[in-house]
């Protein structure tokens, strides 16, 4: 299979992360496949490849963002399936950006990216963003008070927090990992990540319609998503992939 390889980001996590991905694996040439795409990585403390159950579960202080698109760049189908702490799973969120219609600018190009949350303990929380497809520049990553998007970014409120900036490269592709120790999972669910252009004016802390955002919802922890069929929509595993980085 041909690879390519994925950027990394410029930190690592001080506590590790247990991850568990859907894989679409066949046999024991899939297996060495992904080990060899994951040895070069830091930072790995276990690795446990199933073929039958088609999983990979990954024990890390490397991003998840960087292990997605490591396992993405093999060439097999990959999907998250759940992240926990290694004592314990506290709480895992997940807030997927999306374009709305009528959006100005960048906003209307079906942009892609996603956030993952994981309260790794009662003290920190680790704030996970990849974004795929965005134009090259800076971003502002932020929490809003809302989890309203009827009107798009607009509608979400004002920031409580930013959680960094993000550098978007030429290919489209940007990280941003963070461990935060005054935001809680368990708070901020239902609330909103806003992505804004550093150039995008702002009045009294209020995204203009120029920038992407999504709603932050519960997501599984490791071993609590079994699913292989979307009942929503009908659709596999593998097909729901594609919809979302």
């Amino acid at each position: 299979m041909t690879m390519t390889s994925p950027s990394t980001p410029p930190n690592t996590l001080k506590t590790p992360l247990k991850t568990q991905f859907a894989v679409d694996l066949h046999c024991e040439s899939c297996v060495k496949t992904v080990k060899t795409a994951l040895s070069p990585l830091n930072g790995i403390r276990s690795l446990d490849i199933s073929v039958p159950n088609k999983t990979v579960t990954i024990e890390a202080t490397t991003p998840p963002s960087l292990l997605f698109r490591t396992l993405r760049s093999t060439g097999l189908n990959t999907v998250l399936r759940g992240q926990s702490s290694s004592a314990q799973h506290l709480g895992a969120a997940v807030c997927i950006f999306e374009s709305f219609p009528g959006a100005k600018g960048w906003a209307q190009t079906n942009n892609k990216g996603l956030a993952r949350m994981v309260q790794v303990d009662d003290e920190t929380c680790l704030v996970d963003v990849t974004v795929d497809g965005m134009p090259p520049g800076e971003l502002s990553v932020s929490l809003h008070e809302c989890g309203d998007i009827s009107g798009g970014c607009e509608s979400t409120g004002k920031a409580l927090k930013e959680f960094g900036k993000l550098l978007v490269d030429a290919s489209g592709r940007g990280d941003l990992v963070v461990e935060s120790g005054d935001v809680k999972v368990w708070d901020v669910i239902g609330r909103s990540i806003v992505l804004e252009k550093l150039q995008s004016s702002k009045q009294s802390g209020v995204p203009k319609s120029d920038s992407v955002c999504g709603i932050i919802a519960r997501s599984a922890g490791v071993f609590e998503n079994p699913k292989t069929v979307c009942s929503c929509s009908g659709k596999t595993l593998w097909e729901e992939s594609t919809a979302h980085i």
